[in-house]
């Protein structure tokens, strides 16, 4: 399985709740701009899940037009900021279990619980925080029981790094 992490873009802070804050034009040209990148590393992804905030849904909307992902994107309480990464490490073994014809996972949520989830898969006490707009590829060959390797990092700037 792989799994691939993206932290939203840029959001502006005029909404009146932090959950409605949408993206910037700066966030959706770098949207744009990571899902374009992605798209020329052939990157695609079986399941595409975002958290409900409005940034993150919009940056999860982005990327999907830009990489030609046909299928609907679930939308997952799971991946709020605060979120129990214990409940998504369930979340991704039954999508293993279940569906094993889905090897490529894109969860699009925030921070803390994206370095929070890399941790957790690499089975380190810590990853660094992702930048907005950045993706982070984990390979889990194991499954969810092994550790996760980290293969590589994108940015919204289209540079790939190789980890």
């Amino acid at each position: 399985m792989r799994v691939t992490l993206i932290r939203h873009a840029e959001a502006g802070d005029d909404a009146p709740r932090d959950e409605a804050r949408a993206l910037t034009l700066r966030g959706r040209g770098d949207s744009r701009r990571l899902g374009r990148a992605l798209c020329r590393h052939g990157v695609g992804f079986d399941l595409m899940v975002s958290s409900p905030l409005v940034r993150a849904v919009q940056t999860a909307e982005i990327v999907a037009a830009a990489i030609d992902h046909g299928e609907r994107i679930l939308v997952s309480e799971l991946l709020v900021p605060e979120g129990a990464v214990s409940r998504l490490i369930a979340f991704l073994e039954a999508a293993g279990r279940n569906q094993p014809e889905t090897q490529s996972i894109a969860l699009v949520a925030h921070e803390p619980i994206v370095s929070a989830l890399a941790a957790a898969l690499t089975q380190k006490p810590r990853h660094p925080p992702l930048r907005k707009a950045e993706a982070l590829r984990i390979r889990l060959p194991d499954g969810i029981d092994g550790p996760g390797t980290l293969r590589w990092r994108i940015d919204a700037r289209g540079r790939r790094e190789r980890l």
